[in-house]
């Protein structure tokens, strides 16, 4: 996943998975969710997710132009140990350097694995481009990798999940945090689509939502009124819910 941030906009990043095996449905993409989740409650709100196949040309194509881009690039997948896990050669490619073997990871990977064998497979993971920087987290056993504005974490969310989190933080968190909430409707949207257009005119800086539910009997819609601080995000209640027709929120806020 690439996780990109445009120069000059605080908390605003794109992503982009890589694994055929997403792009093929044979394995569920659950790492969006949770990075998507972890960076948003770091003020940190994600514009766009991508996802490419495991090809060196292409993942260096990406990383390359993002780089250049954004302030910073999130990648998740494609650091194994067998001939698909390309993303290194990609990151390496990117930036025009080399690969080599980092001794700490070495280390790292032949305690974590038991590898006794200098030939195997799964010293690939120590195979890290030259200027990589090594990220650890609060008892993480295995590093993020980072090159440049670039960060990279493995696919499996056994081994994201605990590093993204143990990161999160430290890399992305800035002061910018969003204060969300929501009311329940029990109309259909096109009741009160006028006024959610007219007030998201009059409030450019607050994000409204709209989303209709089926799984429950009380309320049709859930609406989300979001910005980076209480007071705009309640005026903006306010001001939808006096141009809304009446008599149409229930007594739920979630």
């Amino acid at each position: 996943m690439l996780v990109r941030e445009r120069e000059g906009c605080s908390g605003d990043r794109e992503g982009e998975i890589i694994g055929d095996e997403i792009l093929s449905g044979q394995q569920k993409d659950t790492n969006s969710h949770f990075i998507c989740t972890h960076l948003y409650n770091c003020g940190v709100k994600v514009k766009k997710i991508s996802v490419i196949c495991d090809d060196v040309e292409i993942i260096a194509d990406e990383i390359r132009d993002y780089s250049s881009k954004y302030k910073y690039v999130i990648t998740a997948g494609g650091v194994g140990p067998t001939h698909d896990d390309v993303t290194y050669e990609g990151l390496a490619k990117a930036f025009n350097d080399n690969l080599h073997y980092h001794p700490l990871i070495l280390d790292i990977v032949k305690k974590l694995f038991n590898i006794q064998n200098e030939t195997s497979p799964g010293l690939k993971l120590a195979y890290i481009p030259q200027k990589s920087s090594l990220k650890f987290g609060k008892e993480i056993q295995f590093p993020c990798i980072n090159v440049e504005n670039v960060y990279v974490f493995p696919g499996s969310p056994r081994y994201l999940e605990p590093s993204f989190q143990a990161l999160c933080k430290d890399l992305f968190s800035g002061p910018r945090k969003f204060i969300k909430k929501k009311l329940c409707i029990n109309v259909t949207e096109e009741l009160f689509a006028n006024a959610l257009t007219t007030v998201s005119k009059e409030f450019p800086h607050v994000k409204f939502g709209s989303y209709p539910v089926a799984d429950q009997s009380d309320y049709q819609v859930i609406v989300t009124i979001e910005s980076d601080n209480e007071h705009d995000t309640d005026i903006a209640i306010k001001r939808f819910r006096d141009l809304a027709p009446p008599n149409i929120f229930k007594n739920i806020e979630i």
